[in-house]
């Protein structure tokens, strides 16, 4: 299956002017991106879809530590992504596009948008991106976990000296370290200067 150009995401880095048509995500319409595009239009390791699937037939690629096998396989920010020893996490840029940045992590680290009790008195936490995780630990929404093998190894608490980065708004791609809390605002101290950013639209990385 193929998209219009004109209808995919505006987070894609690709020129709304080209073929007509573009590859479609296997899932996460609205939040993720294809393989294709990460391997072709941002690290520019392919030309073409054919040198993509070449490449991906080499099992070099995983995605959070799973290979990678379809070039519509969709990749949502922060996941990780490796390519041969080399790693990428997929991140904002601050122009509110998808790109890559170098990382040394291994396990992923993502915002907890909800909780909700299960009949057999276990929790559920229900991740961003539609994500969703069974967790005895002790996690408060708005909070981030660190995931490895699908098992939580570390809470990350929002509060003042954490590490964030924004997610939406007009603020989105930066990172910053949280200075003040005032209800639902953070300040957030980025780049030599203090922003203001709704705890909503934002989440603790480090």
């Amino acid at each position: 299956m193929h998209l219009k150009r004109q209808k995919v995401n505006t987070a894609w880095p690709i020129p709304r002017k080209g073929t007509k048509y573009v590859v479609v995500t296997s899932h996460e319409k609205n939040n993720g991106i294809p393989i294709l595009i990460i391997l072709r239009d941002i690290l520019k390791l392919a030309k073409n879809r054919k040198e993509v699937k070449k490449i991906l037939n080499q099992k070099t690629v995983s995605l959070n530590g799973k290979a990678v096998h379809k070039d519509n396989q969709v990749a949502v920010p922060f996941d990780i992504i490796t390519i041969r020893k080399k790693k990428y996490e997929l991140v904002f840029s601050e122009k509110g596009k998808f790109t890559v940045k170098e990382t040394e992590k291994t396990e992923k680290t993502i915002k907890v948008t909800g909780k909700k009790i299960l009949k057999n008195k276990k929790t559920q936490l229900n991740l961003l991106y539609g994500k969703n995780i069974i967790s005895d630990e002790k996690v408060k929404v708005g909070n981030s976990v660190v995931i490895k093998e699908n098992k939580i190894t570390k809470v990350i608490p929002i509060e003042i000296g954490k590490s964030a980065v924004v997610l939406s708004g007009k603020h989105i791609g930066k990172e910053g370290e949280i200075k003040k809390i005032e209800g639902k605002i953070a300040v957030l101290h980025s780049k030599g200067e203090n922003i203001n950013v709704p705890i909503k639209n934002m989440m603790v990385i480090k």
